[in-house]
């Protein structure tokens, strides 16, 4: 800067600090700018400490999720074996084979099937040709109108 420069700028400083305007030392600066940038600072300090934490929690939270979501499969394949082995277990023919072969069991004849059902009279059952059959009180099912019988 030269010489000029330096005068018109304190001239300038003395017709702001006449027109009323207060002049900026460095001890002004240094008690307003202080206190903001301590304020500042913590703020920065508050925020990295913040985002490190939410680091932390987003990273435990997706091992969490992937620990679930392997679980998740391995719970989706057994069930699949359940369901794939309740058919099996279920299907008409190994029934019907289990019935055969380990209980012995065979299928009527038409002649050894007797339909029975529910007369008026609620001790008395009719089977297909309209014999009453006595029966006790306590085996009558008032919310069954007929009943198949296998056998004599």
């Amino acid at each position: 800067m030269s010489n000029e420069d330096i005068v018109s700028t304190e001239q300038n400083t003395i017709e702001n600090t006449q027109m009323g305007e207060k002049q900026l030392t460095l001890d002004s600066v240094i008690n307003w700018q202080l206190p903001v940038l301590a304020i500042l600072f913590v703020s920065v300090v508050f925020v990295a400490i913040k985002t490190v934490v939410n680091r932390h929690e987003s990273r435990t939270a997706f091992v969490k999720l992937q620990k679930l979501e392997k679980e998740r499969d391995k719970l989706a394949a057994q069930w699949s074996r359940l369901k794939l082995e309740q058919a099996v277990t279920l299907n008409q023919v190994r029934v019907e084979q289990y019935a055969r072969w380990d209980l012995n069991m065979k299928m009527p004849k038409t002649s050894e099937i007797k339909i029975i059902q529910e007369s008026e009279n609620k001790n008395e059952l009719a089977d297909n040709k309209n014999r009453a059959i006595k029966v006790p009180v306590s085996s009558v099912e008032p919310a069954l109108s007929s009943k198949v019988v296998l056998g004599n």
